[in-house]
């Protein structure tokens, strides 16, 4: 049972990781390493503490402020924050 309660949640995880998109080309001035870097940054850095929300749900200027207040519960750098910024900012908009 006891492995089953800590099963549950990696499992929430990497479902809702399976969803976020996957950069597939540069956009603009942003290659497409540093979009895979944010993706991964994303995953492994917000998706440690809690539920990852896909790319769409907020805004550029929502993204900003949610980075902003978690970057020092994160530990991330500047650099960091930036990457993921980019990546969840250039996520395909839904239709």
């Amino acid at each position: 049972m006891r492995k089953l309660i800590l099963f549950i949640p990696l499992l929430m995880l990497f479902s809702c990781a399976t969803e976020l998109y996957l950069p597939t080309k540069a956009i603009e001035k942003i290659p497409l390493e540093d979009l895979k870097k944010g993706r991964i940054l994303y995953v492994n850095n917000c998706g440690s503490c809690h539920k990852l929300e896909l790319p769409n749900k907020y805004t550029d200027t929502q993204w900003k402020a949610n980075l902003n207040e978690m970057q020092p519960k994160a530990a991330i750098t500047n650099a960091e924050k930036q990457l993921i910024f980019d990546y969840l900012v250039n996520a395909p908009k839904k239709k």
